[in-house]
């Protein structure tokens, strides 16, 4: 899903796999059993435990396991256990949704180039930077989605199947099989998921399917667009580094404008203030005031009592519901003495005579907007 300097990221990860799988996997493959395959549990690693009898699913999972052994051999596996548990949360949350029973295992790389992917078999990858840029929960269950579907749809296999000129049921009976053209078809099915080399519409079949698995699973679907567009800022600031699955503008551009869709036909509102954590709302009753915070920032108050909490809490259920990124300032606006945000009341009079103005109100609503705006500009202009 997820490929930032492309080339950059085939000079590390296409030369690891090319040297080392042609290298030394012939001989590994050689040796495989078939028949149930319990998946063990490694350093690093977040496992399943599931055992597995589908053949398709094991030969996939060899696939995978043997191109994970050479990439742990070259790179630093971080083993921070509350971003392994973050993860394998996540993945629990989403394996009910997927088409095929495979067992997920999730690592993390320590790399300053932000990318994720997913092996055959169902071997995911994040790096540290990727973790980093992604905003919640919510984001890390879009990259996770996009990428197991990939997994679940057989895209990698499917893509190396037609370059090779073979089924699918072929291309997996001749990697297990260790013949002499074995390594090769290897290596070429894990670069493929390693720089995300799928085509259009293998991306935005894992954009749409991701979608539903992200409803199902109650994770934001708003994240699917937000993290494509957290991305396609980063290269207009970088232009020289590519994000794989928003790699190439047009088709990026394509690729939202298609959720965005999506989400509408579905009846959906394209919320992204939750999957970003921006906009938050909340109340502070310490030091004998009454305040209503947005992203931590005093916007309103007055002194503590019964009637400024009635009326904050008030203000904070049409906030939560209707503050969103998207607005623009006329949204908001005092009229005939109330704050009205687009239909809804905000607050209005009379009000205890020490909470502060609603114009201040207005003011100040505005300044936290325009600061969450300017964290993520992408909401303007994508």
């Amino acid at each position: 899903m997820i490929q930032t300097d492309k080339k950059r990221f085939l000079k590390s990860f296409s030369i690891l796999v090319l040297s080392l799988v042609l290298s030394s996997l012939f001989a590994l493959f050689a040796a495989l059993p078939f028949g149930s395959l319990p998946i063990s549990e490694a350093a690093g690693n977040v496992v399943s435990g599931d055992a597995v009898s589908d053949p398709d699913i094991i030969r996939e999972i060899e696939i995978g396991r043997k191109t994970v052994a050479e990439i742990e051999k070259k790179m630093e596996l971080s083993s921070d256990p509350s971003q392994l548990a973050r993860l394998a949360m996540i993945t629990d949350a989403l394996k009910p949704h997927m088409e095929r029973p495979i067992p997920y295992e999730t690592r993390i790389i320590r790399s300053d180039i932000p990318n994720a992917f997913c092996l055959p078999g169902g071997f995911v990858f994040f790096t540290t930077k990727m973790l980093s840029l992604l905003h919640s929960d919510d984001e890390i269950a879009a990259v996770m989605a996009h990428e197991m579907i990939h997994v679940d749809q057989k895209h990698g296999m499917k893509m190396s199947a037609k370059s090779s000129n073979l089924t699918l049921a072929a291309l997996a009976v001749m990697i297990a099989s260790g013949g002499a053209t074995a390594p090769i078809i290897l290596a070429q099915v894990a670069q493929v998921a390693m720089t995300s080399a799928y085509t259009i519409e293998f991306e935005k079949e894992a954009d749409s399917k991701g979608l539903d698995v992200l409803i199902a699973s109650g994770y934001s679907p708003s994240a699917m667009v937000t993290v494509m567009e957290g991305f396609m800022h980063e290269e207009l600031k970088q232009p020289q580094r590519e994000y794989g699955i928003y790699m190439d503008h047009p088709e990026s551009a394509e690729r939202v404008k298609s959720l965005s869709e999506k989400l509408k036909s579905l009846h959906i509102k394209l919320d992204r203030k939750k999957p970003l954590h921006l906009l938050v709302v909340s109340v502070d009753t310490s030091s004998n005031r009454v305040r209503l915070l947005v992203d931590s920032m005093e916007v309103w108050g007055g002194k503590a009592s019964e009637t400024a909490m009635s009326e904050v809490l008030r203000a904070k259920a049409v906030l939560d519901q209707n503050f969103q990124m998207e607005l623009a300032p006329y949204d908001l606006r005092v009229e005939r003495g109330a704050l009205r945000l687009k239909n809804a009341t905000v607050a209005q009079p009379p009000l205890p005579e020490d909470m502060q103005n609603l114009s201040d109100f207005r003011e100040k609503l505005l300044s936290a907007l325009a600061r969450a705006q300017k964290t993520r500009p992408a909401t303007r202009y994508f």
